[in-house]
């Protein structure tokens, strides 16, 4: 599997999980920041990180 990018989020958790599972922000021919993950697993530990402040009462 490649790369895996995602909509960008100016959100300061999201952007917090997205390094803590080893993603980065990117950016589009055009200029646009996305949050991008080289790998499968990298994007699945954001997943868990999200339901992971769900489960403690956030969004």
């Amino acid at each position: 599997m490649g790369k895996i990018v995602i909509s960008y989020s100016s959100d300061r958790f999201d952007q917090w999980r997205l390094g803590e599972a080893g993603g980065f922000i990117a950016f589009t021919k055009d200029g646009k920041p996305v949050f991008q993950f080289d790998r499968k697993g990298q994007y699945e530990r954001y997943l868990r990180l999200n339901r992971r402040r769900q489960k403690e009462g956030g969004r």
